[in-house]
């Protein structure tokens, strides 16, 4: 009876360690289920020196339209507006404009207020995007510059495209860093705690830079499968040697 006790505690032993590494690297452990979270809509981006922004403007008339577009050879080659390092775009017809600090959609409005006022067009449409938002990861996950489609992405979606987190990542220790205003500034993400949907970089901005900090030498995928197998081997080879030893006493 005492060796089927140790038999069984030897086994309880492994099952633990196995239980406990697969918590140390599961996400939002205290997220409660079926419990409604309220859910912050994702910020609008500001433009920065250094974006490109895509405008376009359309009206009833197109040929009223036409001189404030680059034109279709020109916007087939991928040209936009490039924001210089006072925050500033030329824009055909009305000139140097401050876009620095702006939503898009207000960078959006004052062009049609200005196209309007000036009489050119009565009620012009115009739409702007961030033609250049990318995001850096870097780290346990391997160097990424990720292209994002769109104004909104979050940290999950980055890191799940990047390949999502492995044993050798900190998960509770993800820094963020972002630049604004000429002010870098790092912060840190538990990827374990819902507390991170709060954070003001869950949903990442233009340029900000990803970095999952590795627990110290790290093997590939199938290195790190292999050694899984041969420790679960290992502790199971044990266990049964031991148990024939005590047997045969």
């Amino acid at each position: 009876m005492n060796k089927l006790r140790i038999l069984i505690s030897g086994a309880v032993v492994v099952l633990l360690a196995s239980c406990t590494t697969a918590k140390q690297m599961s996400y939002l452990l205290d997220l409660e289920q079926n419990t409604p979270y309220e859910a912050a809509a994702a910020p609008e981006l500001l433009v920065q020196p250094g974006d490109r922004l895509g405008i376009s403007v359309s009206s009833d008339n197109a040929q009223l339209a036409a001189p404030f577009n680059l034109g279709a050879e020109a916007e087939a080659a991928g040209l936009s507006y490039q924001v210089d390092p006072r925050g500033r775009i030329i824009f055909p017809v009305i000139g140097s404009m401050e876009v620095e600090g702006k939503t898009l959609r207000q960078v959006q409005d004052d062009i049609a207020g200005r196209i309007s006022s000036l009489g050119y067009i009565k009620d012009p449409s115009v739409n702007v995007t961030l033609d250049n938002f990318c995001v850096t990861v870097i780290g346990s996950v391997g160097n990424n510059v990720l292209q994002v489609e769109g104004s909104s992405i979050n940290l999950l979606q980055v890191i799940a495209r990047s390949g999502g987190t492995g044993a050798n990542s900190k998960i509770k220790e993800v820094t963020v860093i972002r630049t604004e205003k000429g002010v870098r500034t790092a912060y840190n993400v538990n990827l374990q705690k819902k507390d991170l949907f709060e954070s003001p970089v869950f949903y990442l901005r233009q340029n900000d830079i990803v970095y999952i900090k590795p627990k110290g030498s790290t093997l590939n995928g199938g290195g790190q499968m292999a050694l899984s197998f041969v420790g679960a081997g290992l502790s199971l080879v044990s266990i049964i040697t031991n148990f024939i030893l005590w047997s045969n006493r």
